[in-house]
């Protein structure tokens, strides 16, 4: 009774179907929409916290059409200066990346807004900050390369703009107070990861 009443209602829907087809029109540019990866990142701090190294970090992007895009990214840096240990300072980002992405790649522009947390005066830092989360800004450019088996390859490289704040802190070489101030950090990162 079933497959009966199933061939009834295919049989009378056949006609209609070619005109509904016409009918319907499936916009899809070809560009990646997502992508999600990991990525090593590289720092070198200047100023109150004058350290630097590798770290490890999330992203996560959006393309809205082939000009807008946004990206969030999670970092990970181990800071150590001077013989003292190795410590977490952590640093997320969110925010545009305007370019073309097309099928193959993509270049952009990002200024992605967020905040990088430094340890803390307990955990020995030599210049410790009071509060030890601060806004900053990730700039630069973004390379991307998409391939058909839904893999990329990305590479940005930039300056992390950090907002220290008011005070001063003394220079190690010259023992004068230098004020603390906004200062750009150089960073590169080289990502890898999955689009669709």
């Amino acid at each position: 009774m079933a497959f009966r009443m199933l061939l009834v209602l295919g049989l009378m829907s056949a006609p209609i179907l070619p005109a509904a087809h016409g009918q319907i029109v499936l916009t899809y540019p070809g560009i990646p929409r997502f992508d999600a990866g990991t990525q090593f990142t590289a720092i070198q701090f200047k100023g109150p916290v004058a350290a630097g190294n590798l770290g490890i970090g999330l992203h996560f992007g959006y393309n809205f059409n082939s000009y807008l895009s946004l990206e969030s990214n999670v970092n990970v840096f181990h800071l150590a200066s001077g013989g003292q240990q190795e410590l977490p300072a952590p640093a997320a980002f969110f925010g545009p990346r305007i370019g073309y992405t097309s099928r193959e790649a993509g270049i952009y522009l990002k200024v992605l807004p967020g905040f990088i947390h430094f340890p803390r005066e307990s955990d020995q830092m030599a210049t410790p900050l009071n509060p030890s989360t601060h806004f900053a800004l990730d700039t630069g450019v973004v390379l991307l390369r998409y391939f058909p088996n839904h893999f990329y390859v990305r590479f940005d490289g930039g300056a992390t703009i950090v907002n220290y704040g008011s005070g001063a802190f003394p220079d190690p070489v010259s023992g004068q107070r230098v004020n603390l101030g906004v200062r750009g950090a150089p960073s590169f990162a080289l990502g890898v990861g999955l689009h669709f």
